[in-house]
């Protein structure tokens, strides 16, 4: 379809005029949104972390230690790493509540996504390789999109990951390579996933040198690798602008090696080949594998390399699961470009009904979005799943305690045994309640969570509860069933509040 306002003259509107092939890439990135925007809001990672963020933002300074747990000595230290991600979701916090932290959330995933598909489009030369691929990458994140400080990294990682693919294959000048060690000093303090840009520079470093030593096909430069292996020590020593210095690498290693962490919290644990998320990352390799083989496209150095090293990554924890779709979301679309297959052609037709059509496409997104959301006719298994019209925000788990924070506010006291969960959110709703435990999980010694296994098991709990000098309790009754019904048949405890989810007992005098 031509656009003209005259003879022979373009209609100035047809500029903007979309591909039809792009449609089934728009659709893709729209269907992924309007999932992440009805992705509920558990407290686990959220409300901790938005109460060191007030704190930051009231005082002027980091916290540096406990504070919130009874079970430990209030001054025993701990190393918030995140804190301009945390002071970040409190500033939009008080502009906005939670529905802005869940809309920028959306919108970061979109943008996330929807650039690195742009690069795979560009890699493949077609809208419809980068709309499948994307099905993969978009699955694979379903696990990683609670609000939490990691949302900070998104961007920075995808604009590592674009800035360096395009330098690579000669398509951006090296002076946008100093985008880098800018973006580090925000990175570094904004969260762990830092570590990751340095991961990417290294491997594009050390591949696009392999690939000018040995000659191949698209090699740059000496003095191109030389300004991209400049560019990566100057983001190396971007790393050390935090209040840290060069002990922010030691906190990242140690958390990645944390024993509680690494053996009792399953994002920190190898993938298993179930639900969605890990059953796409499973069929992405295997599609990849196929392709690789039949293609006849080969891999860059820095591809392999690249291929490894998230691999590795993903499949020694399924919180790095994201980052793997992402960087081989690309390769994967090239990798299909060269297969020996005849697909059906589509002619190649752009006109502004197609720009109508993406607008009409997204929006169910903005529907989607907290200001409106409930008023949407959802299943009611959806509603199930969030608490509906309470002020605190919208979208919040029904596995955030609520109603039964209020309780124990207006009823204090006590030595508080709780949920994990519960204790994030009573850290914000009512840090005078100390807690028994709570996601800050190198905080607690290993032994303390082996008895926190042990109690939620019903396994021994009234010995070791005593020990601690625990006399009340507040109980998750889905993630801590066992519990509740040993609870149920002990003359020991009472049961002083209820509702659907959550149950507080009172050790009898």
């Amino acid at each position: 379809m031509m656009f003209h306002k005259g003879r022979g003259t373009p209609f100035p509107w047809a500029r903007f005029a979309l591909p039809t092939a792009a449609l089934w890439f728009l659709a893709v990135l729209a269907g992924f949104g309007f999932y992440v925007s009805l992705v509920p809001l558990p407290p686990n990672d959220f409300w901790w972390h938005l109460k060191i963020g007030e704190l930051i933002y009231t005082t002027g300074t980091i916290p540096a230690t406990n504070m919130f747990a009874w079970t430990l000595p209030t001054d025993t230290p701990f190393f918030y790493g995140a804190w301009l991600g945390q002071w970040l979701l409190y500033a939009v916090y008080r502009r906005g509540g939670v529905a802005l932290l869940l809309f920028i959330r959306t919108a970061m995933a979109l943008t996330a996504f929807g650039l690195v598909g742009a690069e795979a489009k560009r890699r493949s030369a077609s809208w419809r390789l980068a709309a499948f691929v994307l099905i993969f990458a978009c699955l694979m994140t379903f696990n990683n999109l609670i609000v939490r400080p990691q949302i900070w990294s998104w961007l920075p990682f995808v604009f590592y990951f674009v800035l360096l693919c395009r330098y690579a294959d000669g398509a951006l000048r090296g002076r946008w390579l100093l985008l880098c060690p800018l973006l580090m000093v925000f990175w570094v303090n904004a969260h762990g996933a830092f570590i990751l840009g340095l991961v990417l520079l290294g491997g594009f470093t050390v591949g696009e040198a392999l690939r000018t030593w040995f000659g191949l096909d698209g090699a740059r430069s000496w003095r191109a690798v030389g300004w991209l292996a400049a560019v990566s020590g100057l983001t190396g020593l971007a790393t050390l602008v935090n209040p840290r210095f060069v002990g922010i690498v030691n906190y990242v290693v140690g958390l990645m090696t944390n024993p509680p962490s690494q053996q009792l919290v399953v994002e920190w644990q190898s993938p298993t080949p179930t639900g969605i998320a890990n059953m796409a990352f499973y069929s992405s390799i295997l599609v990849l594998l196929l392709a690789l083989a039949y293609s006849r496209y080969r891999p860059t150095p820095t591809e392999a390399l690249l291929l490894v090293g998230f691999l590795w990554l993903a499949w020694s924890g399924q919180r790095y699961v994201v980052w793997f779709g992402l960087t081989m979301m690309p390769l994967l679309a090239r990798a299909l470009k060269d297969l020996p297959l005849r697909l059906p052609a589509f002619a190649p037709q752009r006109n502004f009904i197609n720009v109508v059509l993406a607008v009409l496409l997204f929006v169910p997104v903005l529907l989607a979005q907290p200001w409106f959301v409930e008023a949407l006719p959802l299943p009611e298994a959806y509603w199930a799943q969030v608490w509906r019209d309470v002020p605190e925000g919208p979208l919040l788990s029904v596995a955030t305690p609520l109603k039964a924070a209020a309780y124990l506010k207006a009823h204090p006291g006590g030595n508080l045994f709780n949920e994990m969960g519960y204790g994030s959110y009573l850290i914000w709703a009512l840090p005078e309640q100390k807690v028994f435990i709570d996601p800050r999980v190198e905080l607690y010694p290993y032994e303390q969570w082996l008895d926190y296994v042990r109690i939620i098991r019903g396994t021994r709990y009234d010995e070791i509860l005593s020990a601690y000098g625990v006399d009340r309790l507040l109980v998750d009754v889905v993630e801590q069933q066992e519990l509740v019904v040993s609870l149920e048949k002990d003359p020991r405890w009472e049961q002083e509040y209820r509702d659907p989810r959550t149950q507080i007992w009172r050790r009898q005098p």
